[in-house]
């Protein structure tokens, strides 16, 4: 027999059975319901604040009404948000966020609203996307210490959040160039690398590649060859040969030209330069293509590609190029 409280045992299987007299309170396999039965309640308080926000709009025609205006707002705030009627929440916490940076002296009024009204206890997740994407247009407008700031605040506030994830990579980006312009470079490839943007799905096709291709040229700035072909793996070749992404794939192919360099690989430079070649028809590139195949190892693939080159109706225009492409396929010694 076991002795717990609420519960028999009888037999050497132990065979529970909950005891009827066992309630609620002691049993944590039956979940709380409130009054109504349901798990939680909401309060309906859509009137209360549509009058709220008119009143509080009136009031805004004094920087020194703010104090009063927030007491106001942060007040129904906690009753809409404990209420659990979040639409009405979601618009008392952007009236209030707007009003902050309209009213307040400096950013650090608007900045102090967003953390208090993001940090509350049980805050909604549709109020705290609200409130991001409200303050996301005021990082172009700032600069100096003020746009690192607001981003910073804004980056602690998305960090986990998985709703908020294109949001935090575009923020991160943003950090990632001002460290750069400020010759931080390794600061700045390691700010991107912390965030692998290949697991977003909020992102776009066209902002993942864009992503990727900054983080490549981070890590080739900071001469971490290793990092950047880890990273330059991630990018979905397929996604650069579709149409309109010409610019990428040009940009992609260009990058992995230093990187092969830096390797001496001069088979995969010359394919670099015929990827370069076949998205812009640009000549340079193919001239660039057949220097380094002539100076890539013999072998199966090089000749493939000799033989692919030498039908290209563009070679007639580049003789020097065209020259080197038939010696290379003779058979003989090179005099």
């Amino acid at each position: 027999t076991i002795s717990h409280p609420g519960l028999l045992a009888t037999s050497s299987r132990y065979h529970l059975v909950v005891h009827p007299n066992y309630t609620t309170h002691h049993n944590p396999l039956k979940m709380p319901e409130t009054d109504t039965g349901r798990l939680e309640d909401r309060i309906d308080l859509s009137e209360e604040t549509d009058a709220l926000i008119t009143e509080t709009t009136g009031m805004a025609s004094s920087p020194a009404n703010l104090p009063n205006i927030l007491n106001l707002l942060y007040a129904l705030e906690k009753k809409t948000r404990v209420g659990n009627d979040t639409p009405s929440l979601v618009k008392i916490c952007e009236h209030s966020l707007k009003l902050a940076r309209q009213l307040g002296d400096n950013l650090d009024v608007a900045i102090e609203c967003l953390t208090t009204l993001c940090t509350r206890r049980s805050q909604k997740s549709k109020a705290i996307a609200i409130l991001v994407q409200t303050a996301m247009p005021w990082t172009e407008a700032e600069t100096g210490d003020d746009k690192l700031k607001l981003i910073e605040t804004l980056r602690n506030i998305t960090d986990g959040k998985i709703y908020l994830e294109a949001e935090r990579a575009r923020l991160t980006r943003m950090l990632a160039t001002i460290k750069e312009e400020a010759g931080l470079i390794g600061e700045a490839a390691d700010v991107l690398q912390e965030v692998h943007v290949e697991t977003y799905g909020a992102l776009s096709k066209r902002e993942k590649v864009e992503f990727l291709l900054e983080q490549i040229r981070l890590t080739l700035l900071k001469e971490d060859f290793v990092r950047a072909a880890i990273v330059s793996n991630k990018i979905n070749q397929k996604a650069l040969s579709e149409e309109g992404m010409e610019e990428h794939r040009v940009q992609f192919f260009t990058l992995m030209t230093e990187y092969h360099q830096h390797e001496k690989d001069a088979y995969n430079l010359a394919m670099d330069y015929h990827s370069i070649y076949r998205t812009n028809n640009d000549l340079e590139a193919l001239k660039a293509t057949v220097l380094f195949l002539a100076l890539s190892p013999y072998g199966m693939e090089q000749q493939d590609m000799l033989h692919r080159i030498e039908t290209d109706t563009n070679l007639d225009k580049i003789e020097a190029s065209k020259s080197i492409i038939k010696l290379l396929l003779k058979s003989e010694i090179i005099n």
